[in-house]
């Protein structure tokens, strides 16, 4: 039997293809892990995590709390003096009142820490104050829940315990219901707990690790890999009616798949969640592994008594028997069906079907326990073992990580039957099944681009890659969030009533809201005068400034609308409302780089095969004696392939068009682009419409030489994996690494051809 496994295991583990396939999950999952804990820019980063926990280590639990407590005040008071220096620093009456104002509200701590800001040798664990005090908040109020783990203890038991003496009360336990009962519950399930092996630190490095859904993604595409190839591309060559047949039988031989399937499982798993345990480790620390769960903050409710390595090894455990899970469904589904493409969407179906249950019912609603019952609950196993939740099954209180892991073993069961009774009883041959699959019969195309349309976007399925990489592309521009503020609706108010040629009506709109602004500047500059003379005392003029200073809210939005204005008239054109236009043209909210990256994937995983397909059949040498010819077939490839790419670049403009019109209208579309502040120095002053549709085109040329390399490197390699990672390399590694942070890199893309709209304005590099 163990022979078997390794047999069937070797069958998939030793393809060239399948073992560059799981590098790239690999590859992948790592960058994802980079790439979505990068930190913003008033972030700390991961790096500031390992040194905190570094210089806490050999500290006791009092004097960690202290430690931070004093960092704490510290980052505020700098904090405060760096405010009070920066109203002053912008030489204005009204931000010199408010730094006074500041300054004197705190006075103490501003005099215990300013002589450490002019120092300047105060950062300790970032290279900003923001983000150290960013840093030092989060970490303040994750060692305040820890050392108070024992008062948290007491006050379940309280709770408990006023319950009890409530209940003597009652008439009959009939009147019991689920709070009470849960009350009770986690009084019994939390008695056994203490603060004894509690050893704060830093939860950053165990939550990345273990709350990563990219990583989890990527272990269910695994699986959808290891059993396409174990199962359905075996009974799709026929080979099943030789293995039913063999020695050992059919028992056996389904015995030993779905055990490869489990390993499989276990080891991808250990291998992707391995790696974020040592990427973690080497950036933001993991910490002292032999410490109670509870030593960590978001851990804090947990009802398990485990060390957090004891609390590791159960969630990789319980991971890989979800992953399992999943398996055995794509196994039975594979057995079941004569097409290579039903498992595949009974997963994806499955998968869907749970996501819209886990993501969509709300935790108070009468379906939760379908919610906390659904597969990515079950796959969630941080928050199975580190958060506690009772389920409320019939008025009566049940541990939500008993229940799943009850459920689990239920359906591995019953998962594990089915394979083997359909493995039993089905039809190697697939004879009786013939007359009820759904067939689209394939019609000859008298149009050479059809049929290579036909072949590329269907066969192929690069249509089905297209799709995906649309929903990608929506959601990017639809997920973005273009809500104006208050200063920004105001600006857009001005801006429409004044759009187009500037009238006496408009200039005296102009005139008058400049006019209320100076009087407020002039009203405030004469409190302050009052103020000096001791005429009022300083909270009176605090008190009679503060209505002016109400009215100065929105003058740096006035401040554009006089830009516009002066512009006009020393050098003409007309007022527009440019914010559309500059987020539209990539001025504001620069998304091309995503987009250019998206499109670069696309078309590497869509057409990487396209000139590789009749290769691997050996049909070039037929169709170049055909009467067609190779070279048109190619050309025509070629044609299929661009149209295609042409296509799928539109969609961005139209996502973005949508999403930011709904919010800032784009009129005047006539007018010249240099009425636009950021395009001034734009050396034609062309009609937007046209400057609009140059950009589109500049971008469809960016989109065409995407499409002309992939197929060249197909052609060249005639290799699907050999030509994707050469794509990659070429196509994408450059862009990545722009996003990474290595910002020359996109001058050796074509983002220069696809973002020159964005470029222009700010000259960035």
């Amino acid at each position: 039997m163990t022979a078997l496994i390794g047999f069937e295991l070797q069958k998939v583990w030793k393809k060239g293809s399948f073992l560059s396939l799981m590098l790239l999950l690999l590859l992948v999952n790592l960058f994802l892990l980079w790439y979505l804990n990068q930190p913003g820019k008033d972030e700390p980063p991961l790096s500031a995590y390992k040194a905190v926990y570094r210089d806490i280590s050999d500290m006791t639990e009092q004097e960690k709390l202290t430690y931070i407590l004093g960092l704490k005040e510290q980052a505020e008071g700098l904090s405060l003096v760096e405010q009070v220096r920066s109203l002053y620093s912008q030489g204005s009456q009204s931000g010199d009142s408010l730094a006074k104002q500041l300054k004197e509200n705190n006075s103490d701590l501003y005099k215990k820490y300013e002589k450490l800001y002019r120092a300047g040798d105060y950062l300790i664990y970032t290279d900003s104050l923001t983000a150290e005090r960013t840093l030092l908040d989060e970490l303040y109020d994750e060692i305040s829940a820890v050392s108070g783990y024992d008062d948290y203890l007491a006050s379940v038991q309280k709770h408990s315990s006023q319950l009890g003496g409530i209940s003597i009360f009652q008439s009959s336990a009939s009147e019991e219901n689920f709070g009470s009962r849960n009350i009770a519950k986690s009084a019994a399930d939390h008695a056994g707990l203490s603060a004894g092996n509690i050893l704060w630190f830093p939860s950053k490095g165990m939550t990345m690790a273990l709350e990563s859904p990219a990583t989890d993604l990527l272990l269910l595409l695994s699986v959808f890999l290891f059993v396409g190839q174990l199962i359905s591309e075996e009974k799709g060559k026929g080979l099943f009616a030789v293995t039913r047949s063999t020695k050992r039988g059919l028992w056996a031989d389904m015995g030993a798949r779905i055990t490869a399937v489990l390993i499989h499982g276990g080891v991808i798993c250990l291998l992707l969640y391995g790696s974020n345990l040592i990427y973690v480790a080497s950036t933001a620390g993991l910490g002292n592994l032999s410490a109670s769960l509870q030593s960590l903050s978001p851990y804090i409710e947990s009802s398990f008594p485990l060390s957090l390595a004891a609390f590791l090894f159960l969630c990789v455990l319980a991971k890989i028997g979800a992953v399992f899970l999943l398996g055995l469904l794509l196994t039975a589904c594979a057995l079941c069906s004569s097409r290579s493409f039903i498992p595949p969407l009974v997963g994806i179906g499955f998968l869907g079907l749970n996501w819209i249950l886990y993501a969509f019912i709300p935790s108070g609603s009468r379906l939760c326990l379908l919610k906390q019952l659904s597969y990515f609950s079950m796959l969630r196993t941080d928050a199975l073992f580190g958060t506690y939740l009772n389920l409320d099954i019939m008025g009566f209180p049940f541990s939500r990580a008993g229940c799943i892991l009850i459920l689990l073993a239920f359906l591995l069961f019953i998962g594990i039957a089915a394979v083997l009774l359909l493995f039993r009883y089905s039809d190697p041959l697939n004879k009786t099944r013939a007359s009820w699959h759904f067939h689209l019969p394939f019609h000859p195309h008298s149009s050479l681009f059809r049929h290579e349309g036909y072949k590329i976007l269907i066969a192929n399925r690069a249509l089905l890659i297209l799709l995906v990489f649309a929903i990608l592309l929506g959601g990017n521009a639809f997920g973005k969030d273009y809500t104006p503020s208050a200063g920004e609706q105001y600006y857009q108010q001005m801006m429409r009533s004044l759009e187009g040629h500037l009238t006496p009506e408009k200039e005296n709109t102009v005139k008058a809201e400049q006019a209320r602004y100076d009087q407020a500047f002039a009203r405030i500059e004469q409190i302050d005068q009052m103020a000096a003379d001791g005429s009022i005392s300083e909270n009176a003029a605090d008190s009679m400034k503060e209505p002016w200073y109400s009215e100065l809210a929105f003058y740096p939005w006035f401040q554009q609308i006089q830009t516009q204005y002066e512009r006009i008239l020393s050098d003409g054109g007309v007022f527009i409302y440019d914010t559309g236009y500059l987020y539209l043209f990539g001025q504001m909210d620069d998304d091309f780089l995503i987009n250019l990256l998206l499109l670069s994937l696309c078309f590497s995983f869509a057409f990487a095969n396209v000139m590789a397909m009749e290769n691997n059949k050996g049909l070039w040498n037929l169709l170049s004696a055909s009467k067609l010819g190779r070279k048109r077939i190619i050309r025509q490839k070629w044609m299929v392939c661009t149209a295609a790419c042409f296509a799928i670049t539109l969609l961005p403009w139209l996502f973005r068009w949508a999403s930011i019109s709904s919010f800032y209208p784009m009129g005047e579309i006539l007018a010249g682009i240099q009425n636009l502040p950021q395009y001034g120095s734009f050396p034609v002053n062309l009609p937007l419409l046209l400057f609009f549709i140059l950009a589109v085109l500049s971008q469809l040329a960016a989109a065409g030489l995407i499409c002309a390399v992939v197929l060249f490197l197909s052609k060249w390699r005639k290799n699907y994996f050999q030509t994707l990672f050469l794509d990659l390399f070429v196509l994408a590694v450059p862009l990545v690494l722009a996003q990474m942070g290595i910002s020359i890199m996109k001058w050796f893309s074509l983002w220069p051809l696809y973002g020159w709209t964005g470029l222009i304005g700010n000259m960035q590099i």
